[in-house]
């Protein structure tokens, strides 16, 4: 074992995230719904979420023969709501093709829908060990840093050393502020130690709650919290979301509902609207 790999052991015996859910119990499902859960949502957000979820839908058979509204329901606080339909058809994909076993296969994972390369190569390091890397944002800019020669070092992949990248990548390698003094991997950095700038004033963004994607949220929140099988018309959808969208036109509206009906998150009949 190279002394690069023994110190990054090391570091995450001491400091990495072993007590995350997905960690503690590990199975290919739970880390499927734990990587979708991930996606541009951070990890203090998701592991109540996750936990909550592995309740409602604790095999990916329950999840697959669950109603893509219930699953909706379920998501709710994650955002990005279409990741929930992808996971869910996902689930489907496997009890149809695969007998209820998630592949290790990296072009069967692939084929599956909505799975990436990033989310097969999770699947197979995290749930199966294999050798393989997940290339998030995180591991992405640590092996930018280290550098070919320092990468190749640390030798094989596979849950450890992929759980240790990425914890290393999101605690100390971190974007803005990298803590070099307290990595591991410090001596065989060709980057290191890097100096912080000061942040600069960057162009002023627009709040949050002017955007297309908070709108979106507010018209699924408030389907969420029909009654299952109650549908609402367009003209109550609006009067009910005036309180939290105040400046969005009946116009805007109908766009919003109009793109959402076509990503299948919401389903309209006779004009009535719910959840699919």
């Amino acid at each position: 074992m190279t002394t690069s790999r023994r110190a990054l052991l090391a570091w995450y015996r001491k400091r990495g995230r072993a007590d995350l859910p997905w960690r503690q119990e590990r199975s290919p499902y739970r880390t499927l719904v734990s990587e979708v859960m991930l996606q541009q949502t951070q990890v203090d957000r998701v592991v109540p979420k996750f936990e909550a979820f592995m309740r409602r839908f604790p095999t990916l058979r329950a999840l697959a023969t669950a109603n893509a509204g219930d699953v909706l329901r379920e998501w709710k606080g994650l955002g990005y709501n279409a990741r929930a339909l992808r996971l869910h058809a996902t689930a489907v994909a496997v009890v149809r093709d695969h007998g209820g076993i998630i592949p290790r296969n990296r072009v069967a994972l692939r084929a599956l829908p909505g799975v990436g390369s990033y989310t097969a190569a999770a699947i197979r390091a995290f749930a199966y060990g294999l050798d393989d890397v997940p290339v998030d944002v995180n591991i992405g800019r640590l092996v930018r840093r280290l550098g070919r020669k320092a990468v190749k070092a640390i030798g094989r992949s596979g849950y450890t050393i992929a759980s240790a990248l990425m914890d290393l990548g999101a605690q100390i390698c971190t974007a803005r502020t990298p803590q070099c003094a307290a990595c591991p991997l410090l001596r065989t950095c060709e980057s290191g130690p890097i100096r912080t700038s000061p942040r600069r004033n960057g162009k002023a963004r627009s709040p949050f709650k002017q955007s297309s994607r908070y709108a979106r949220g507010r018209i699924i929140d408030l389907l969420r919290d029909l009654p299952p099988g109650k549908r609402i018309s367009l003209l109550d959808l609006r009067r009910g979301l005036r309180a939290v969208l105040p400046q969005r036109s009946a116009a805007e509206i109908g766009r919003l509902v109009e793109g959402l009906r076509r990503e299948g998150l919401l389903d309209v009949q006779d004009g009535d609207l719910a959840l699919p």
